[in-house]
């Protein structure tokens, strides 16, 4: 299994991809990109003249049952890809869900 260390990910093959942010993250039309703004929930180190406290941040206010809700969105867009990767391959386009703005 593919793992990230040290803002790379290290696929099993031996394969090396240097990512600039620290995540991952996939769309509804199933495309994956770097997420660089870990804004919706985090881990924030902040500095106040007395110690260094470490804050969760949560600006969205979101409750444990809607991270978990997301958390099951984005595990739907993950097998839903790897699904269409065994389907169609990954040079036919048809591996992507096309965004009707629904």
């Amino acid at each position: 299994m593919a793992e990230i260390k040290r803002r790379t990910i290290i696929f099993s093959t031996g394969k090396q991809i240097r990512i600039f942010g620290n995540s991952l993250g996939i769309g509804k039309t199933l495309e994956v990109g770097e997420v660089y703004m870990p804004n919706f929930f985090s881990l924030n180190n902040e500095t106040d003249p007395e110690e260094t406290s470490r804050i969760v941040q949560n600006p969205h206010r979101l409750t444990a049952a809607e991270l978990m809700e997301l958390a099951d969105l984005m595990m739907l867009y993950w097998l839903q890809l790897k699904e269409n990767i065994r389907k169609f391959g990954i040079e036919n386009p048809k591996v992507f869900i096309r965004d009707t703005g629904k």
